[in-house]
């Protein structure tokens, strides 16, 4: 038995390694398409660009494994079948349960090493990836100088060359012309015959090196004083600190860059805190029926309702008319504000339950694709991927259909968190219950005799209409 396990995880090995790399494929050129564009524009070094691409993986493989688990499953369950080796097993006495158990017990392995991944691996590996993409693109787009081109984009700075040639991380220009703006009461503009630009990644200072110049300077608030150097050789520094990527170390963690026991503890302190606002409210209503119906008092009280009522002492009467009103409107916003911010801290708790029951629900995912992979492989009787991947694309749609709807739903408060994350599990588990057992029975899924008589007598009733 245990060498017939051995050969059956065997099988599922090289479709799910296949699958998790087609899968993590697609997921990348996605990334690819929609941000390369925007990152090599900022004139990053390899190393930050594989850093982001290598951090992003690890979103990707938390929802890549259950993929290729179900690709997988169909795959090698498929060619079993399609070539005879599961007829071959149960005539030797093993039933399909036995047949599924080895790669059962693998997806409980893969689920327990989701679970770990998600809660471990993942968030801190989400948090290092928001901030390095906010520094990304809080960089300036490097230095971009074209030849007769004004360029602009260095604040204060206006620079315009004739002929450049780029050279490592050197710039060799000719006829060069700056105009610098950077003192208000002073406007100076510089020409050299040539000289060179290079950036200092460590201080952020974009250096120009000129030669064979001359420098005009003109006093704004002072026009008649005009001066006019002539250079062999000048230095201009500008500090330009955004076109150097400044690594962000610390920041505001989201709920995706939090593990579950982080999410926990912020749930119980939202509780806590919500405890604390009831019975500050309830406390705010009780003081004030103390204070205008005095349970020791209350003969006094109808006494000094009738006399605000006879009209007696009627500018007493206003001001106390006045000062009920004020305590009743104050009163009123005091428990508006209360009543505002627990709503606030339960739709919060919601929606960090959502995001703790997925981190769970996910890996338990693995689970259900097999309950459902392996009856559909068996029936369906080949093992390619066209057929692997069409009835794993549909299910894939289903399964994560229903996690965003039900996400959405349980972020507005519609239904629970558990159920939002849990029912395509517990949906697609009965459903892959409901094909194992007719795969044990080896009864047939779909009729496609009584499917294709039923379509003839359609037909037939429509032609006679």
């Amino acid at each position: 038995m245990f060498i017939l396990w051995r050969y059956i995880i065997k099988e599922h090995i090289g479709p799910f390694l296949f699958g998790l790399s087609i899968i993590t494929l697609v997921f990348l050129l996605n990334i690819i398409f929609r941000e390369l564009g925007r990152i090599l524009s900022r004139g990053l070094g390899i190393t930050i660009i594989a850093e982001f691409f290598f951090l992003n993986l690890a979103w990707i493989i938390a929802l890549a494994v259950p993929m290729a688990v179900l690709i997988a499953t169909l795959m090698a369950f498929g060619r079993l079948s399609g070539d005879g080796e599961i007829t071959a097993m149960k005539a030797g006495g093993v039933s399909v349960l036995n047949i599924m158990t080895p790669v059962f017990l693998a997806s409980v392995i893969m689920a327990f090493f989701l679970v770990w991944f998600n809660n471990n691996v993942l968030p801190d590996a989400n948090y290092r990836t928001k901030l390095l993409t906010a520094d990304i693109f809080r960089k300036r787009p490097t230095l971009n100088i074209e030849p007769g081109v004004m360029y602009n984009d260095i604040d204060d700075y206006s620079i315009l060359v004739q002929e450049i040639v780029e050279k490592s991380d050197t710039s060799y220009v000719k006829n060069i012309d700056i105009e610098d703006k950077s003192d208000p009461g002073t406007s100076t503009f510089i020409h050299a015959k040539r000289g060179k630009i290079f950036l200092d990644q460590m201080s952020g200072m974009l250096y120009l090196i000129l030669f064979d110049g001359y420098m005009h300077e003109l006093d704004l608030d002072k026009m008649e004083q005009y001066s006019t150097i002539d250079f062999p050789r000048q230095t201009v520094s500008i500090s330009v600190p955004d076109m150097v990527l400044t690594r962000t170390e610390e920041g505001y963690r989201g709920d995706r860059e939090k593990s579950s026991s982080m999410m926990l503890a912020e749930v119980n302190a939202n509780k806590i805190d919500i405890t604390d606002r009831r019975l500050r409210a309830g406390k705010l209503v009780r003081d004030y029926f103390l204070k205008y119906l005095p349970e020791d008092d209350r003969c006094a009280t109808s006494q000094k309702r009738s006399t605000f009522i006879s009209g007696k002492n009627a500018n007493q009467n206003i001001y106390e008319f006045e000062r009920i009103r004020s305590d009743n409107i104050r009163l009123l916003n005091q428990l508006k504000s209360e009543l505002s911010s627990m709503k606030a801290l339960d739709r919060e708790n919601w929606r960090l339950l959502v995001e703790i029951h997925k981190k769970y629900s996910i890996p338990f995912a693995c689970i259900v694709f097999i309950l459902i992979g392996a009856p559909l492989g068996i029936m369906a009787r080949r093992g390619s991927l066209a057929v692997a991947g069409g009835i794993a694309f549909a299910f894939f749609l289903l399964y994560w259909a229903s996690l965003i709807g039900g996400e959405e739903l349980a972020d507005n408060q519609y239904i629970t968190p558990f159920w939002a994350m849990w029912l395509a599990n517990i949906l697609c588990g009965a459903g892959g219950i409901y094909l194992i057992f007719h795969s044990i029975h080896e009864a047939t899924f779909i009729h496609w005799d009584r499917l294709n008589d039923l379509i003839k007598i359609f037909l037939f009733r429509r032609k006679l209409t």
